[in-house]
């Protein structure tokens, strides 16, 4: 007998992969949902994968930990896996495959069926409390009843989005055997700054963003930057709220600078700007800004100058215009947590789990997938994919012996 803690994306393909081989299989699901996060994910249409997977989409003290995994369960095993059982996918913008139906309830409903015609068993609105175990046999501590298997999978996933019931247990659960922690903050989240931005809230731009952490430039991404009343958000600040996240969590020094125009070169706007000078015809900087930017931009960009009149500007307010324009630098004092964030950063330490097995180095018969890892990854399909090659990797591997 093999429980899996947790009816989520790594959850649930183990236990199809699992039944495939042989097992019984009980899985256990403290909501009142099968696949509640799966549900939520790609704004509803579930991005299943991406057709371009690569080891540097991936994060952690180990990001090298995910490479069997996805040497086994690439993007064409993934198409031929959902295939199989019904879903035809489709490619989006970057790379991003999702079901033909556009429908995340599609993935779920075809996961379910599949469980269930193998003869899976779920326990739905179960909460497992406490994972022990004598000899050989592991015990599970249920709403003061105590199961017994022979294997558990831990694939509760992590902090993320707590409204569809995320929490800490599988945290625990780990520790109890040994494991370790790497400290968890949010990703893929957005990010709350010092600075006013209400009067370019809602504005959105497709620009670069780059972080810089005690001085130090970090990381950098490219893409959409929405500006909001909180401070930014938009899939280029996903992209680097990870890094960001995680020098808040050890009290770094933040600021972000982006680039309105990345297109151009500073030397290339410059002559730009002065070609547009010349039909200024009396115009206020933000009136003749407008048109090539937004207008809200432009009047946030027009604080910048001293002078008021597109006429006045010299060649030194000219080079200040540019560099408003290319750098317009913000403070971030803090990220919108995890009660917004797609996926967590950090958790059990993967230096005590076998990444050809997912099997745990400690305790023989205590497996790990998913998010629960210290594992995430990039937006774009990327963190899904892993939930399922680490659910597979841990399905087919929990049913031997």
């Amino acid at each position: 007998m093999i429980a899996i803690i947790g009816a989520g994306a790594s959850g649930l393909v183990a236990a199809i992969v699992a039944s495939r081989r042989g097992a019984k299989v009980c899985v256990y699901e403290k909501n009142n949902k099968i696949g509640k996060k799966v549900l939520a994910t790609g704004n509803g249409r579930c991005n299943v994968t991406n057709q371009n997977i690569k080891t540097s989409n991936y994060h952690g003290k180990n990001p090298s930990f995910v490479n069997s995994s996805l040497n086994h369960f690439n993007t064409s095993t993934c198409k031929e896996f959902f295939s199989e059982l019904g879903v035809e996918l489709i490619e989006g913008q970057k790379g991003r495959l999702y079901p033909r139906s556009l429908q995340s309830s599609s993935i779920v409903e075809l996961l379910v069926f599949e469980c269930k015609r193998l003869g899976v068993e779920f326990f739905i609105n179960t909460k497992v409390d406490k994972i022990t175990k004598k000899g050989d046999i592991f015990c599970l501590y249920v709403e003061e009843k105590s199961l017994h298997v022979n294997k558990v999978l831990v694939a509760t996933g992590g902090l993320a989005m707590p409204t569809l019931g995320s929490c800490d247990s599988g945290y625990e659960f780990a520790k109890s055997f040994g494991h370790s922690i790497v400290p968890t903050h949010p990703s893929l989240v957005q990010l709350v700054c010092k600075e006013d931005l209400k009067s370019i809230s809602g504005v959105k731009v497709e620009g670069s963003i780059e972080v810089f952490e005690d001085g130090q430039s970090k990381t950098f991404a490219s893409g959409d930057i929405l500006f909001t009343n909180y401070g930014i958000s938009g899939s280029a600040v996903l992209d680097i709220s990870r890094v960001v996240s995680r020098s808040l969590l050890y009290k770094r020094d933040l600021h972000v600078k982006i680039d309105l125009l990345p297109e151009f070169s500073k030397e290339q706007l410059k002559n730009l700007l002065k070609k547009r000078q010349k039909y200024s015809n009396g115009k206020s900087v933000a009136v003749w800004l407008d048109g090539f930017i937004n207008s809200k931009l432009a009047r946030f960009i027009e604080k910048f100058l001293h002078v008021k009149n597109a006429d006045d500007l010299n060649n030194k307010e000219l080079t200040k215009l540019v560099y408003a324009l290319k750098n317009i630098t913000l403070h971030v004092n803090d990220t919108k947590g995890f009660k917004t964030a797609e996926v967590t950063a950090g958790g059990v330490n993967t230096d005590k789990i076998n990444p050809q097995t997912m099997e745990s180095k400690l305790q023989k018969g205590l497996f790990f997938s998913g998010e629960v890892l210290d594992i995430d990854a990039d937006c774009g399909g990327y963190n899904l994919h892993w939930a399922w090659a680490s659910g597979i990797s841990a399905g087919n591997n929990i049913s031997q012996g």
